[in-house]
């Protein structure tokens, strides 16, 4: 029978074992070592810039100036003018909805021509099922059916095509897109987009 004291072991032959431990560090350790030390944190991200160094007449804001209350800035055809630049993009220069246009078809134009986007944005039957999801987790939208669809229909859309933002992250959607849900769902009053506070 052995017993256990301290660091040795004893045994019924009365010998005595020291069981000792010695840790060494081996040589993929010492490089491993070696190479941390040449590890620059951030090494390869863009520099920030001074945002006070503009005086506030850069190529944006003469671009979203450009966008107001026409629709030169449209390439599918089916946009309409928005009342703010940030509304006024086309669905060809949102690169998430340009990817899902081609998803389906390179002769596609518009993303309101998508049939996805009529059976995932229009479809009464899927924004009223959707509906239950959203007020599952948020609760009611106490507005009239045709709001309650419109704003579902816009949830929709970023949902199918970019999947899952995050709370309170938002997108602008393409005019065209807006527009034809407008058409669909139509009301008296827009609220347009707004940036989450």
């Amino acid at each position: 029978m052995a017993t256990v004291n301290d660091n040795s072991v004893t045994s019924d032959s009365s010998s005595d074992i020291d069981l000792h431990m010695s840790f060494e560090i081996s040589s993929f350790e010492e490089e491993h070592e070696e190479h941390q030390q040449d590890i620059v944190p951030y090494r390869f991200e863009p520099e920030a810039t001074d945002l006070s160094e503009s005086d506030g007449s850069s190529e944006d804001e003469v671009d979203d100036q450009h966008r107001l209350e026409n629709t030169d800035w449209c390439n599918c055809g089916s946009c309409t003018p928005m009342p703010t630049a940030l509304e006024s993009k086309c669905c060809s220069e949102i690169p998430q909805i340009v990817e899902k246009i081609e998803s389906y078809s390179d002769d596609l134009t518009c993303i309101t021509r998508h049939p996805g986007f009529q059976t995932v944005c229009l479809d009464v039957f899927v924004l009223e099922t959707a509906y239950y999801q959203y007020r599952s987790q948020y609760g009611d939208i106490q507005n009239s059916m045709n709001e309650r669809n419109r704003y579902t229909a816009y949830r929709q859309l970023a949902r199918w095509c970019w999947g899952y933002l995050g709370k309170s992250v938002r997108v602008p959607l393409p005019s065209c897109a807006v527009t034809k849900i407008r058409e669909t769902f139509s009301s008296e009053e827009y609220h347009g987009y707004q940036d989450p506070e």
